[in-house]
């Protein structure tokens, strides 16, 4: 057993042995991987307003509760409201402002508007129209609202009118005349002193065809006003379907669509059949995307006028866009197909039929079409024998005339403008009663249009009376012939030909 004095001893070895373990376990310990706690400088975001450190200090962040969302919402309100009522202020002076300035500008330009009057007076007094006429314009642009300088321009472009008319310089003074009437259109001097210019030029002012001729020639050397002026002028003198035309033709070139259409169908109304009205108001549909109307417009332009080409050839656009957007659409290629017969164009709308067939081939009109297409060729070869004895007509060579025109009678025989030419041609050769029965059968089938075959009738009655010849007899039997060409319902008969008339040699008289 250790007593106290080997405790003494032994301590401080003990003492020794510990430190120097102790020292050694310290040199051996490892490295600590957490990462370090934040320090106050790390945790402040000054960039950021959503970050704010407790008023209590603590190092840890807290985001915006709904108090400060609500407090800064407030905060940017007021803003805004104190911003706005400050724009409205500004612009509330600025308008005043502007206000002033206006009322600045009225008087300044008032002012100079009756200087530039006063001396366009005195230039008028002097005989210096043209600078009379450039001061009063400097009068009215700046002061459009005053009826008086409006007034004095006309008058002094009347009385410059007046001076070149004096002169002998008829066409410039009709053109003085013209702008005086667009300025005040109730300056009876101009309208009167523009009628004698036109006279002076060898145009009847009272002529509504040569009042459009110099509309027309106006309107073609872009002088808008004057066309207006002398369209509006043979509106006056006879409102008829072709001037309506000329002022929807004249609004469409200052781009007013509406008022152009309405003169277009003013036009229609005082002639169904004018063709060049239908043309431009199917024009106007289709600027507007309306395509069933410019087709049902440009059809209508066609069958008046198949000469117009302007006409036909957008009608047929027209289809040939319709069945490239849906070339599957039987209806669309109906359309086509009339659209190329009655442009002409017969092999193209047969070829229309087939394709129309080939999708539709129980389509109702399918059969009508063809049928339509059909007295279409028909006609199209009497019309080419009709022009053929036409030309052989007035060279002179009646007989060869005959000829053609015979072969017309024969594919239409109910055709009054045939039957006609087919009577100049046997009179023409001597054949005057056949030539009498061809005048007779006009009358019967268009007794309101042919007059002159009605006149020749009564001058071949007279001569045939002369001679001894029975003509009581062939109203009626002509109306027979007639009658039994006919159907029960009315319509002729298909593939009867008229009786060919044999020249007979020429009566002595």
């Amino acid at each position: 057993m250790l007593n106290k004095s080997s405790l003494n001893q032994i301590a401080p070895l003990v003492l020794a042995m510990t430190l120097g373990i102790a020292s050694g376990t310290q040199a051996l310990a490892t490295k600590m991987t957490t990462p370090p706690l934040p320090s106050e400088r790390e945790e402040k975001d000054f960039s950021s307003g959503r970050v704010l450190l407790p008023a209590s200090g603590s190092k840890f962040p807290r985001r915006l509760d709904y108090r400060d969302e609500e407090k800064l919402q407030k905060a940017k309100d007021a803003e805004a409201l104190k911003k706005a009522e400050q724009d409205k202020l500004d612009a509330i002076a600025a308008s005043k402002r502007n206000s002033q300035l206006q009322v600045e500008n009225v008087q300044k330009y008032a002012q100079m508007a009756i200087d530039a009057n006063n001396n366009a007076v005195v230039f008028g007094k002097q005989g210096r129209w043209i600078e009379a006429i450039n001061a009063h314009e400097k009068a009215c642009e700046y002061d459009p609202r005053n009826k008086q300088f409006v007034i004095n321009l006309s008058a002094a472009r009347t009385a410059y009118g007046q001076q070149r008319f004096a002169a002998g310089d008829f066409a410039s003074a009709a053109v003085q005349f013209r702008k005086a009437l667009a300025i005040a259109s109730d300056n009876s001097v101009a309208a009167k002193k523009l009628g004698e210019s036109l006279s002076k030029q060898g145009i009847d002012p009272g002529n509504s065809d040569q009042r459009i001729e110099v509309g027309d020639k106006l309107l073609a050397g872009n002088d808008l006003q004057g066309a207006a002026i002398e369209y509006g002028a043979a509106t006056q003198i006879e409102p008829s379907a072709r001037t309506y035309q000329k002022m929807g033709d004249l609004y469409l070139r200052y781009n007013q669509m509406a008022q152009a259409m309405n003169y277009y169908r003013q036009a229609i109304v005082k002639d169904a059949d004018y063709g060049p009205a239908h043309r431009q108001l199917g024009f106007l549909h289709m600027t507007r995307g309306d395509f069933t109307s410019a087709a049902a417009s440009l059809r209508k332009a066609v069958i008046c006028d198949s000469k117009d080409s302007a006409a036909g050839q957008a009608l047929v656009e027209l289809w040939r866009k319709q069945v490239a957007t849906n070339p599957l659409l039987a209806e669309n290629h109906l359309g086509l197909a009339g659209a190329m017969q009655l442009t002409g164009d017969f092999n193209g709308a047969e070829t229309e039929y087939r394709k129309l067939e080939a999708l539709d081939p129980k389509n109702p009109s399918l059969e009508s079409g063809r049928a339509s297409l059909g007295r279409a060729y028909q006609h199209a070869k009497a019309e080419k024998h009709k022009m053929a004895a036409d030309t052989l007509f007035n060279q002179g060579l009646r007989k060869e005339a005959l000829g053609e025109i015979n072969q017309a009678v024969m594919l239409e025989p109910r055709n009054a403008k045939y039957n006609y030419l087919m009577g100049e041609c046997l009179e023409g050769i001597g054949d005057y009663a056949n030539a009498y029965k061809s005048y007779l059968t006009c009358v019967l089938l268009d007794p309101e249009n042919q007059k002159e075959a009605a006149a020749r009738i009564k001058d071949m009655q007279k001569g045939m009376a002369a001679t001894g010849a029975n003509v009581s007899q062939m109203p009626n039997q002509i109306a027979n012939q007639l009658t039994g060409h006919m159907n029960p319902g009315g319509q002729p008969q298909q593939q009867i030909q008229q009786p060919q008339f044999q020249p007979q040699q020429q009566q002595q008289q």
